[in-house]
């Protein structure tokens, strides 16, 4: 207490004889400043606004344009030579430090109208729409609408996937988008993922040809990790050490009704197995490999669909599940050296960069395939037979992609399919057929 009385005693007196100069008053565009920082406008490598750590926002766009042929020929509108296939724009950004959002919509209907083209699908304009909240880097909490987290190739998007098109269990079997609730992160020095969430219904690529669900609530979980990283491993392991492997299960009630997945060719869209009656419970099973290293890459996936048919037999009998199962096998090599990412980035771009840009070639082998789980009594194509006649498609892709910069790209496909059932195919009678895709994109 003495000690305290002193201080003030000689502290006042020297606070009176040196008196401090009084504050600058500050206006709203000091305060402004200090909260957000000097605002910033980036044109590189896309269009973005900086307001200090507070706001982030980064415009995108995206345009996909396709011409094809079709060996045999196919007539009418799916033997259209030119298709716009996407013409997408979105921003995605941040807004303060521990929440970040993304919107992206589909304009390609409006201007396909405006130019008189004919587009293939009609789907939602709004695509991914959520928020993101990541206060917890171990605990994450997105919301809104998006991808269900089912599905190695169901994931990626179009504009930066190795093909022209999604492997047959990413686009027919696996879910899409949904709205919903997910809580995700990346734990243990980022070597394991998990996602976990529950959406309204079972994503798009169920729904119905009027866009009606097909499936109601699903909950679904993904954990993928990359097993080497737990390890000391030999030199020669090391390559390996981005290898990762997931699991992921969905499970959805289906009402009754014609609700089933199908399959479909790429060429025609035709349906060689039709939607059958089913109700009760769907279950997805998908595991997943991935591998990067350098210019290389290798991903494979197998997926497993069962819808149950409680109730649909003739006279009102359960019967057996109807199974569509899958799988693929995919690699890629960039000849040219660069390093195989998300977005690959040519060592010198072509043209301004003085150089040929990326060179890149890729090919996939797949199969899918429709069927009862149990077999009693012989093959039906009836929706009501216990023995659904079994329907299987393989398919063979080979292609070149051609990075001329980071932004644009020209893709280069072979696909070769082959329908095991003649009789149901696009041309009955005839079950291989060739596509030939040539695809230009611009990514900003």
């Amino acid at each position: 207490m003495a000690v305290t009385i002193l201080l003030l005693a000689y502290g006042l007196p020297a606070a009176a004889q040196d008196p401090q100069p009084e504050a600058a008053p500050t206006n709203g565009l000091t305060g402004f400043k200090k909260l957000f920082g000097n605002p910033r406008l980036e044109l590189r490598p896309r269009p973005r606004v900086r307001l200090g750590d507070w706001i982030r926002l980064d415009f995108r766009a995206k345009f996909i344009h396709d011409f094809r042929t079709f060996d045999p020929e196919i007539s009418g509108d799916e033997g259209d030579v030119s298709n716009l296939r996407m013409m997408r724009v979105g921003v995605e950004g941040r807004i303060t430090p521990h929440f970040e959002f993304e919107i992206d919509r589909e304009i390609r209907n409006e201007v396909a109208s405006a130019l008189h083209m004919r587009t293939r699908e009609t789907r939602a304009l709004w695509r991914d729409v959520y928020g993101n909240f990541r206060y917890w880097r171990r605990f994450q909490i997105r919301a809104g609408q998006f991808k269900i987290p089912f599905g190695l190739d169901a994931q990626q998007g179009a504009a930066h996937r190795d093909f022209t098109f999604r492997s047959l269990i990413g686009e027919r079997l696996a879910p899409g988008r949904d709205v919903g609730l997910m809580a995700h992160a990346r734990v243990l020095d980022r070597r394991v993922q998990y996602q976990a969430g529950i959406f309204v219904h079972d994503g798009w690529k169920a729904h119905l040809a009027d866009d009606s669900r097909s499936g109601e609530r699903t909950i679904v979980g993904r954990v993928a990790v990359t097993p080497i990283q737990f390890f000391k491993v030999p030199a020669a392991l090391k390559p390996f050490r981005n290898l990762e492997l997931a699991v992921a299960v969905a499970q959805n009630p289906v009402t009754e009704g014609l609700r089933s997945l199908r399959g479909r060719t790429w060429v025609d869209t035709h349906n060689y197995f039709p939607r059958i009656n089913v109700r009760g419970q769907r279950w997805r099973v998908g595991t997943e490999l991935s591998w990067t290293q350098g210019p290389f890459s290798l991903s494979g996936e197998v997926i497993r669909v069962s819808d149950q048919r409680l109730g649909q037999g003739l006279r009102g009998q359960d019967l057996p599940d109807l199974i569509a199962r899958g799988w693929y096998g995919a690699g890629t090599w960039i000849i040219t050296g660069e390093q195989k990412q998300n977005v690959v980035k040519p060592r010198r771009d072509f043209g301004t960069g003085k150089g040929l840009g990326a060179l890149e070639i890729a090919s996939r082998y797949e199969q899918i395939r429709f069927g009862s789980a149990e077999h009693p009594g012989l093959p039906s194509r009836s929706s009501r037979a216990a023995n659904i006649y079994s329907e299987s498609e393989r398919v063979a892709t080979f292609g070149v992609n051609w990075y001329l910069n980071r932004h644009m790209r020209i893709q280069y496909n072979w696909i070769r399919e082959v329908i095991e059932d003649k009789r149901n195919a696009p041309i009955p009678g005839i079950g291989t057929y060739w596509s030939k895709y040539a695809r230009m994109s611009f990514v900003l």
